[in-house]
């Protein structure tokens, strides 16, 4: 999951002979962009971009692709280029995807691993969102210093009115938000939705307004340059983690793996209070800290030394406050709105699906769009066929990743891995490690096929 204290919005406005169709981007995210890149297969429709900074720049740190969104990215002609970012090989061979050490004490061990059916592939975001960006269509232009404000539609439905925050305006039938957890899209399809409904007399519809909640959990987030660790490891002090690893402790684990085809680790630290689950965040979602500030949340001193010599390359982390978006009602409007990624279904990013379930969402969504039976007067049982499908998935596995949170930090079962001796905490963890690899096997035991070959068979 993204979250950042502002946002970049784009428009993709496009014209074809069906309908004309107008995305909104967040940021050059994972999903708009990939939108776009999918849209661009057919001839027929032209893309418009509106960004709201002066340049497009990305950002962020590392992110993660299983198989079951790697399948989507090689469909569109990506696999080639994006191979080339990362220093995992692309296979459906058996894995070692994770390991799992419970590290906040000075004798650490590995507990668990996680094995897959082909790897976890990590990135840094920003290369990530540059191959992207090269394999637009050449259709596709771009406007800068744009951002969205509203949009607007009649009751009734027929054209969709944008509005730009720089006086601008733009129209459309068919509107499509990735604009990410702070969704302007989002606020506007439930504020008409909560309208529409108080009219039609029903008062069982719960409040529309806010669906975006804290999860009591902040990341510290850093990439280091592996040159910075080479004294250490010569010295044999640390060995660099090939494989994706999660130090585990009470209320805050350390997940480390390699980007930037192993010349660089993302390092990300989480704290997690359960009980300030649900509390508003008061401050910036996303701030450069001092790196005092992370050393202080636990007593990372009596962690194993490994931990701590990673630390201690670590310059200026950037805290984000997670936020995850609440169910939702509805994906769509039956007049032509639709939301993917973060817009729809933000989580914790404790499953490395989030960009995942956006390139699922956005291809998803495009094949509809795309396909010659959708048309003006169609349009509304493609969009109803999208959310019946997508929003029961990516709920589901939204609620999968939120339980991570709660089983990476030791909150299971009421288990007080503190106080407990050292046999029963062991069989705890490898419990743990069980359901934790349940939890998390759809990312490459399934497919998307299956799923958009039932939405295109509802097309009629």
């Amino acid at each position: 999951m993204r979250v950042a204290i502002w946002y970049v919005v784009r428009s993709l406005l496009v014209t074809r002979t069906r309908a004309s169709f107008a995305f909104i981007d967040s940021g050059g995210g994972i999903g708009g962009m990939l939108h776009a890149c999918a849209l661009g297969k057919y001839p027929d429709i032209s893309v418009n971009v509106y960004e709201s900074s002066t340049k497009f720049s990305p950002f962020g740190a590392g992110i993660g692709v299983w198989p079951r969104a790697w399948n989507i990215l090689c469909s569109l002609g990506l696999g080639e280029d994006m191979a080339k970012l990362t220093s995992v090989s692309p296979t459906n061979d058996p894995a070692h995807s994770f390991s799992f050490r419970k590290s906040d004490q000075l004798n650490g061990f590995t507990f668990g691993n996680l094995f897959s059916r082909g790897p976890l592939l990590t990135f840094h975001r920003a290369q990530f969102q540059q191959v992207l960006a090269q394999h637009l269509a050449p259709s596709c232009r771009i406007q800068y210093s744009k951002r969205l404000k509203s949009y607007t539609q009649n009751r009734h439905g027929g054209p969709i009115y944008l509005s730009f925050e720089d006086g601008t305006q733009a129209t459309c039938d068919v509107l499509v938000g990735a604009d990410g957890i702070k969704s302007v899209v989002r606020k506007c399809l439930l504020r008409d939705r909560a309208e529409t409904v108080t009219n039609s007399g029903d008062r069982d519809l719960p409040s529309c307004t806010d669906y975006v909640s804290w999860i009591g959990s902040v990341a510290y987030r850093a990439l280091i340059p592996v040159a910075r660790l080479k004294e250490d490891c010569d010295k044999g002090l640390l060995s660099l983690p090939t494989t994706p690893t999660m130090y585990v402790g009470t209320n805050v684990h350390v997940v480390v793996y390699p980007v930037n085809k192993g010349q660089t680790l993302n390092l990300a630290v989480f704290h997690l209070r359960p009980e300030l689950q649900g509390v508003p965040y008061c401050e910036a979602w996303s701030k450069e800290v001092e790196i005092e500030e992370l050393l202080n949340i636990t007593r990372f001193e009596s962690w194993e030394t490994e931990v701590n010599l990673l630390l201690k390359h670590v310059h200026k982390p950037t805290r984000w406050a997670i936020h995850k978006v609440r169910n939702l009602p509805t994906f769509i409007s039956d007049k032509g709105v639709a939301l993917l990624g973060d817009a729809a279904h933000a989580a914790s990013p404790h499953q490395g699906s989030g960009a995942g379930q956006a390139i699922e969402d956005a291809y998803f969504l495009a094949k509809l769009l795309g396909d010659p039976r959708t048309t003006l007067e169609t349009l509304p049982r493609a969009l109803r066929v999208y959310d019946n499908i997508r929003r029961p998935w990516t709920q589901e596995t939204s609620a999968k990743a939120n339980a991570n949170a709660l089983y990476f930090t030791l909150h299971y079962d009421g288990f007080d891995f503190v106080n407990a001796d050292a046999a029963a905490a062991t069989a705890k963890l490898h419990e743990l490690t069980d359901l934790i690899t349940d939890n998390w096997k759809w990312c490459w035991t399934t497919t998307v096929d299956s799923s958009l070959k039932e939405a295109l068979s509802q097309l009629g």
